[in-house]
């Protein structure tokens, strides 16, 4: 896969580099300062939602880039493996942003709406656990999967 002769892949990462993290930070946020909760839930989900499907496509043009260029090897393995593990967290905290979104309670800042209630009290505080916890995953893993791809172009 290409755009302009370039391969899709180094230039989805990058979006993926952007996203990834800022819904693993903004999930700790939402999580663990209620009263931010309004100003992040949109934000929160967006990167959730968006990364999960940039992560997606990165980790399909990295196949195909492996493929065109006959990479084989412990630094393509090793890449291989981060990014799994990251995609599947990439996923999961989509998931969980969306639940999180629509259970969670908030105070509205805007004048004459009212605060929303938690919908499904009992998944409040499992959620309010969870966030953060899935939040500093993803943010590890991007950290791993980004050092793996560097040691494999660099040192590759």
């Amino acid at each position: 896969m290409h755009i302009n002769g370039l391969p899709l892949h180094p230039l989805v990462v990058h979006l993926v580099v952007v996203l990834a993290p800022t819904a693993g930070i903004l999930a700790v946020l939402f999580a663990v300062v209620p009263k931010w909760r309004w100003w992040t839930r949109l934000p929160f989900v967006a990167a959730s939602v968006v990364g999960a499907v940039a992560t997606w496509v990165a980790a399909t043009s990295g196949g195909s880039l492996k493929h065109q260029l006959g990479l084989r090897g412990h630094l393509i393995a090793v890449h291989e493996m981060w990014a799994g593990r990251l995609q599947a967290s990439m996923w999961t905290i989509a998931a969980v942003a969306l639940v999180a979104w629509w259970v969670l309670p908030f105070k509205t800042p805007l004048e004459g709406r009212p605060d929303k209630p938690a919908r499904v009290a009992v998944l409040r505080k499992p959620l309010v656990a969870l966030l953060p916890l899935i939040g500093l995953v993803v943010v590890f893993l991007v950290y791993k999967t980004g050092d793996a791809g560097a040691r494999l172009v660099w040192a590759g």
